[in-house]
């Protein structure tokens, strides 16, 4: 199983099939056909379990009681009593190397999507005011589609993440906005993907109305079931926050592919990120004061009838996956590790568009590209800002 998801799906199936030994719940993960994206890979699980796991989220659903160790005043989706400053605005109209490292490298080896990532001119560049990511042709031979990946050369850490971007959708296209700690690999200061950590303000797939938020950890292991100090390399375990297909999923925009459609609407990511706790809201009201500085984020009121939220939080207290790894951090990393460990680290900011790879796209790197995901050619995903307020 060469990828992360797939990392992913068998660490999945291990919850979901505890009474089952090792090689049952890798015969299990194989009836799915190949690699898929995360929601995917947990919904896959759930149904093969005939059950649904527990979030490990906090309730999204009415008032919230802050909590004791968040610095904010915190309550019912709503955080408020703060004060941020803006410290970094992108400027997207600016030559994208000025700002970003884009990628050059494929998907093959990866999540397995058709995506090719090149740097030619035709993949990432500027339209007005907008920075673009696009899937801009078919590969030679037909095995692949040239896309597009960049990562921020700077990084970030806690404060009050702003992303506003018009999403592509259907086609099998796998769009994301995530981050890691400093290269596409996920080395960080606890080692390789995943110890160092990984988080997804927005994965979505082909037309998903919701995209995921979700929260990636690991240790290190040495195949006798516990924990090593081995930097997780080369045996390692994946903790994810999410468990079925819902426990990430905020809404974003219904989407009907079947009637042409390519892309959501123009929508707004708030991503805010503290010491133990971090989390996202689609589309909220940002208040601001006299100076510009943001002093509250209220969630966009979603009609009853949404099967998901508009926002989501997850701390750690309450997020297993999450402090699942505290002892491996402590004893490993004495004197670094805070108990936030891995996000007390520094992260830098991805955007990417995969095609396909997942189970039920139409396509995977050398099968289908350029028939099944044709269609995705053309694809953008448009972002007209990006920017970073620190607390005052």
């Amino acid at each position: 199983f060469g990828s992360r998801r797939s990392h992913l799906a068998q660490a999945i199936l291990t919850d979901a099939f505890p009474d089952q030994p090792r090689p049952r719940a890798l015969a299990i993960f194989a009836r799915m056909r190949g690699p898929m994206p995360m929601a995917a890979v947990a919904t896959a699980a759930a149904t093969l379990a005939r059950g649904v796991w527990a979030s490990d989220t906090v309730a999204l659903r009415g008032p919230v009681a802050p909590v004791a160790e968040s610095k904010q005043n915190f309550a019912g989706g709503a955080l408020a009593g703060v004060e941020f400053s803006l410290k970094k605005q992108f400027d997207l109209a600016s030559d994208p190397t000025k700002q970003w490292d884009i990628g050059v490298f494929s998907d093959e080896h990866l999540t397995h999507s058709c995506a090719n990532y090149v740097d030619d001119g035709t993949t990432v560049f500027n339209r007005g005011e907008d920075l673009v990511l696009k899937v801009s042709s078919v590969c030679e031979g037909g095995g692949c589609l040239n896309s597009a990946r960049v990562m921020s050369k700077e990084s970030f850490k806690y404060g009050l993440y702003t992303f506003t971007a018009r999403v592509p959708k259907c086609n099998s296209v796998w769009p994301a906005i995530w981050l890691l700690p400093e290269d596409k690999d996920g080395n960080g200061v606890y080692g390789g993907w995943p110890c160092s950590g990984e988080i997804d303000v927005l994965e979505t797939v082909d037309d998903h109305t919701f995209g995921t938020f979700n929260l990636v950890a690991g240790y290190g292991t040495g195949g006798d079931g516990g924990f090593t100090c081995n930097r997780c390399r080369p045996g390692y375990a994946v903790s994810s926050s999410l468990k079925n297909s819902s426990s990430g999923a905020l809404f974003i925009e219904d989407v009907d592919c079947s009637n042409g459609a390519t892309s959501w609407q123009e929508h707004t990511w708030v991503m805010h990120w503290e010491d133990n706790k971090l989390t996202t809201w689609i589309d909220p009201t940002l208040g601001k004061d006299a100076d510009g500085r943001i002093i509250s984020v209220l969630p966009k009121q979603e009609p009853v009838e949404r099967e998901f939220p508009s926002w989501k939080t997850y701390d750690r207290a309450t997020t297993t996956s999450w402090s699942k790894v505290e002892d491996f951090m402590g004893q490993c990393y004495p004197g670094v590790a805070s108990e936030s460990a891995p996000f007390d680290q520094g992260f830098k900011i991805v955007l990417n568009i995969a095609v396909g790879g997942y189970d039920g796209a139409g396509c995977k790197w050398g099968d289908g590209c350029s028939t099944g995901c044709i269609g995705a050619v053309g694809s953008e995903l448009v972002i007209s800002n990006i920017s970073f307020w620190e607390a005052a």
